[in-house]
């Protein structure tokens, strides 16, 4: 385990780098999934520091497989469910790593927060019998909310980053061009997994797994996440008796990209928990 300037903690388990942030006598600890093209680097970590501070949490972050630039290639066990937008295999190595690396989050209830991409492998952890003990998910702009055509879904994605690269926010991080052209093909079949849209069949399985309160976040003007995909996640979830939060933003999808957003987010996602 290596620390760094930035207070952060890393180390790299089974091809993935893994990094925790915040005291290590926190009451809440949080594990995040990231984005597509998102790594574990000083730039990601200070968004995590955010969410440390805001919730006075512990947070464990992961590299995704396949993510483009940084983590392990995705396996062949992995790319056969992707095919079928099952995340399972991914958030089950994800999971292994991050509690290789600190076992309180096998002690205790978790809190996962999944952005984009993350947010289907936040779903896929929950609905794994005996993976973890969730206790919240926080689903930020879930890009699995419907089945989609995949090239509109990757049309609606670079609308929304040439408008943040347009529109750069207070705070908003830089872009970093893909570096390893040869991952391109793990980055495609994760973008195909999303376009097949299972984030609420694996909420609706989780369900049955295990109760826990969930709150989606989404902003209004989103083209990945319209609030019409986000109103029928929610409506069926809350049918099937989970306990649900509708929680709308101002702004787009890559609102991830700006830390005075997140902080924001932070807040007001804050606002709502009871514990």
């Amino acid at each position: 385990m290596s620390g760094n300037e930035a207070g952060h903690e890393s180390e790299d388990i089974d091809g993935l780098r893994v990094a925790t942030i915040g005291p290590a006598d926190a009451e809440l600890n949080v594990l995040v999934f990231m984005g597509m093209r998102a790594c574990v680097d000083p730039v990601e970590m200070r968004r995590y520091d955010l969410l440390a501070r805001e919730w006075k949490a512990r947070v464990t972050v992961v590299d995704t497989p396949g993510c483009g630039y940084a983590g392990g290639k995705l396996s062949r066990p992995e790319r056969a469910g992707l095919r079928h937008g099952d995340f399972t295999r991914v958030a089950r190595r994800m999971v292994y790593a991050a509690t290789q690396f600190d076992d309180r989050l096998r002690q205790r209830p978790v809190t996962l927060v999944g952005y984009s991409l993350g947010a289907g492998i936040a779903a896929a952890a929950a609905a794994d019998p005996g993976l973890l003990r969730v206790g919240h998910l926080v689903a930020i702009e879930p890009a699995s909310a419907r089945r989609r055509n995949p090239l509109r879904l990757m049309a609606a994605a670079r609308a929304e980053e040439r408008w943040v690269a347009g529109h750069p926010a207070e705070g908003a991080d830089q872009f970093v061009p893909d570096s390893v052209p040869h991952r391109a093909g793990d980055l495609a079949l994760l973008g195909y997994a999303l376009s097949r849209g299972c984030f609420a069949r694996d909420m609706l399985r989780s369900n049955g797994v295990q109760a826990f309160p969930l709150q989606v976040v989404h902003a209004d003007d989103s083209l990945v996440c319209p609030p019409d995909d986000i109103s029928r996640v929610v409506s069926r979830c809350r049918r099937s008796g989970m306990n649900v939060y509708d929680v709308a933003v101002s702004g787009r999808h890559g609102m991830w990209q700006s830390l005075s957003d997140v902080q924001n987010l932070a807040r007001e996602t804050r606002k709502q928990w009871t514990y």
